[in-house]
C-alpha cells in the first residue's frame, strides 16, 4: 500500500490531530510540573532555612555567641547540611563559607559564577539573613541546584514517555490507517464489480464492527434492494413484452386481413378490431404513465383538505349501477367523515381500481361492500366482495407492477390496478393490505390516526 495513500487517508489525519493533541498535553503537563516543582522546592527551601535560623539565633541568645559558632561548625560538617556565614557587627566573618558578602537582611537569591566559565547562570542561592543581639548578621542559604536537578530529572521522564506515548499513536494510527484502507479497498473493489454487472457481489460484514462494518451493511442493503429492482424491472420488462405481443399481433393479422380482404365491410370489421386492440396498447401505457407519476410525488402540489367518506361514498354511487348490471351488489357504510391532506381525484381512482377489481373477479352473484371504519389507531377503507379471493401466498406479489395471477395471462387487464393503488397509498401516508374475507377478498386502505386530522 503507497504510503502517500495512508497519509492522504483521513484516518491517519485523526490520528495526526490526536498524535498533536497529545503532544500539547504532554507539554502543558511538563510546563505545570516544572512551575509546581520549582515552587514547591522554594517554599521548602525557605522552610527549612527559617526553622534553622530560629535555632541559631535561640542559640546565641541562650548560649552566647561561641557556642553558637561551635554548632555552626558542626552543622557545616554534616552532608547535605546548609550553607552559612556569621558576620560580626563590623563586617568581619566570624564563621561560615557562604560565598556572599554582607547581605541586606531578608531574602535574596545568589548566582554564582560558572566555575570554568567565571559566568554567571541560574541562580543558584537561596539566602536569609538576619541580625544577631550583637548588631552582626548570620546568612543562611540553601542550594537551589538540588532541586533543579530533581525538577529536571521530571522533565526527562514526562519528556521520554511523551515521545514513547507518540511514537505508539504515531504507530498505531498508521496501522489502524491502514487496516481502514484494506477494507475501504473492498468496499470499492465490491462497488466496482456490481457496476460491471456482478449483482450478487456483497461487502464483506463483520460481527459487531464500527463505523465501516455499518457502511458495509448499509451498501449490503442498498445492493440487495437494488438487485430486487433489477429483477423487477426484467420482470416487468418481461410481462411487457408478453402484454403487447398478443395485441400487436392481433392487431398486424387485422391489418392484414384487411389489407387482403376484397369485401369492403369486412375490412373495416378488420380494422375495427385493429383498432381496439390499440386501443388496450395505448390503456397500458396510460396506466404506466399513472404509476409513473404518482410514484414520482408531483402530484403532492395537488393535496388539499379531503374527506375520505364523501369520496367513498360518490365513488360507490357511481358505480352501483354497473355492478347491479353485473348481478352484483354493492353496499356503502361509514363511521361519518374522516379528513386527510391529499388528493381527492387519486383516492377516488385507488376506490374505482378496488372495485373494478373485484367487479372483474368476484364473479356473478357476489357481494361488494365499501365500509369506512375508524379507530383508535386507524381509519380503514375497505372494499370486500364474497368471490374466490386470492391465495395468501399470492397477495403479497398481487400489488407488483404487470402481476396477474392468471399464469396464462389471457384475462383483461395489464396488472397495473393494484400497483397503482399502493402507489396512491404511499403518497397519502397509507398502506394497502390485502386481506381473507372468508369468502372473498378485503382490500383496505390504511390511514394511521396521526395523519388524519379533524374535519
Amino acid at each position: 500500500m503507497r504510503l502517500d495513500r495512508v497519509f492522504a487517508s483521513t484516518s491517519a489525519r485523526l490520528a495526526a490531530i490526536y498524535a498533536a493533541l497529545l503532544l500539547i498535553a504532554f507539554l502543558l503537563a511538563g510546563f505545570a510540573v516544572w512551575l509546581a516543582t520549582r515552587s514547591a522546592a522554594e517554599v521548602q527551601i525557605r522552610e527549612r532555612v527559617q526553622s534553622e535560623m530560629s535555632a541559631l539565633q535561640q542559640e546565641i541568645r541562650v548560649e552566647g555567641m561561641p557556642a553558637a559558632i561551635a554548632a555552626i561548625r558542626t552543622r557545616m560538617q554534616t552532608p547535605g547540611a546548609l550553607e552559612y556565614r556569621l558576620f560580626d557587627e563590623n563586617g568581619g566573618t566570624l564563621v561560615g563559607d557562604l560565598p556572599v558578602e554582607r547581605p541586606a537582611l531578608g531574602w535574596s537569591f545568589v548566582d554564582l559564577p560558572d566555575a570554568e566559565t567565571m559566568e554567571e547562570g541560574e541562580e543558584d542561592l537561596l539566602v536569609f539573613s538576619e541580625a544577631t543581639p550583637s548588631g552582626g548578621v548570620l546568612a543562611i542559604a540553601d542550594d537551589l541546584l538540588h532541586a533543579e536537578r530533581i525538577r529536571s530529572a521530571v522533565l526527562s521522564a514526562i519528556f521520554w514517555v511523551g515521545a514513547l506515548a507518540l511514537t505508539l499513536a504515531l504507530a498505531a494510527g498508521f496501522l489502524a490507517t491502514r487496516g481502514a484502507l484494506s477494507r475501504m479497498d473492498a468496499l470499492s473493489s465490491a462497488l466496482a464489480r456490481v457496476g460491471a454487472g456482478d449483482m450478487a457481489t456483497r461487502v464483506p460484514e463483520r460481527a459487531g464492527g464500527d463505523d465501516v462494518d455499518a457502511i458495509g451493511r448499509s451498501v449490503n442493503q442498498m445492493l440487495t434492494r437494488i438487485d430486487l429492482l433489477v429483477a423487477n424491472v426484467r420482470r416487468v420488462s418481461t410481462d411487457i413484452a408478453h402484454d403487447l405481443r398478443t395485441p400487436l399481433g392481433h392487431v398486424r393479422q387485422n391489418l392484414e386481413a384487411a389489407a387482403a380482404s376484397h369485401d369492403l365491410s369486412a375490412a373495416h370489421d378488420a380494422i375495427a378490431k385493429a383498432q381496439a386492440k390499440i386501443e388496450d396498447v395505448l390503456r397500458i401505457f396510460a396506466a404506466m404513465l399513472r404509476l409513473a407519476e404518482i410514484d414520482s410525488g408531483t402530484a403532492r402540489s395537488r393535496f388539499a383538505r379531503v374527506d375520505i367518506s364523501a369520496v367513498a361514498e360518490r365513488v360507490a354511487d357511481a358505480y352501483r349501477p354497473d355492478l347491479e348490471a353485473c348481478g352484483l351488489t354493492l353496499r356503502f357504510e361509514s363511521d361519518g367523515p374522516a379528513h386527510i391532506e391529499g388528493d381527492a381525484d387519486l383516492i377516488a381512482q385507488a376506490l374505482s381500481n378496488l372495485i373494478e377489481n373485484a367487479l372483474r373477479h368476484a364473479g356473478a352473484g357476489a357481494n361488494v361492500s365499501v365500509r369506512l371504519r375508524g379507530t383508535d389507531a386507524a381509519v380503514r377503507l375497505e372494499v370486500q366482495d364474497s368471490g374466490v379471493g386470492i391465495s395468501a401466498e399470492d397477495r403479497a406479489r398481487a400489488v407488483d407492477a404487470f402481476v396477474r395471477l392468471d399464469p396464462s395471462r389471457s384475462a383483461a387487464g395489464a396488472g397495473l390496478g393494484l400497483s397503482i393503488v399502493a402507489a396512491i397509498a404511499r403518497l397519502h401516508r397509507a398502506e394497502l393490505l390485502l386481506e381473507d374475507a372468508s369468502p372473498g377478498l378485503r382490500a383496505v386502505l390504511v390511514w394511521p390516526t396521526h395523519v388524519i386530522g379533524e374535519p
